[in-house]
């Protein structure tokens, strides 16, 4: 076992532990903090004062900062990720296509200004060519 401390901060000021408790292994100690912080959250919002603002700095016996639990992870760990439906894979989907069309029209039309480009570059040197050329005499 050993012994580990958490010092909880509200934003502004540090709240020293100096009793700490006795636990056997880091996983626990953070386990022990996210419950303290879970209870703790309706106290704070009934206190005015933002949750989101508040952590637990976890140390041990030698004050070493073992982590650090930030408030905000309490909301983190509730959030589900949402499981895609067939309506949102087939948005997706839709919207990739849409990606590459733009994508591939924009490279047309690179296409076409360079092909321009190069008409242009030719009958410029066809005329200057034109005026080198003398008329022969059959």
């Amino acid at each position: 076992m050993a012994l580990f401390f958490f010092h909880f901060f509200d934003g502004d000021s540090r709240s020293r532990d100096e009793l700490g408790l006795e636990i056997d292994t880091a996983e626990r100690a953070y386990l022990e903090a996210f419950g303290a912080a879970q209870a703790m959250w309706p106290e704070l919002l009934a206190a005015r004062s933002n949750p989101l603002d508040c952590a637990f700095d976890v140390t041990d016996a030698n004050d070493a900062v073992l982590f650090r639990l930030p408030f905000a992870e309490l909301v983190d760990a509730c959030r589900r990720p949402s499981a895609p439906g067939p309506e949102s894979e087939l948005h997706q989907a839709i919207e990739a296509t849409h990606v590459r069309a733009q994508a591939a029209k924009e490279d047309i039309r690179s296409g076409f200004d360079e092909v321009r480009l190069s008409l242009q570059e030719a009958s410029e040197l066809l005329a200057r060519l034109a005026k080198f050329e003398r008329p022969r005499v059959a």
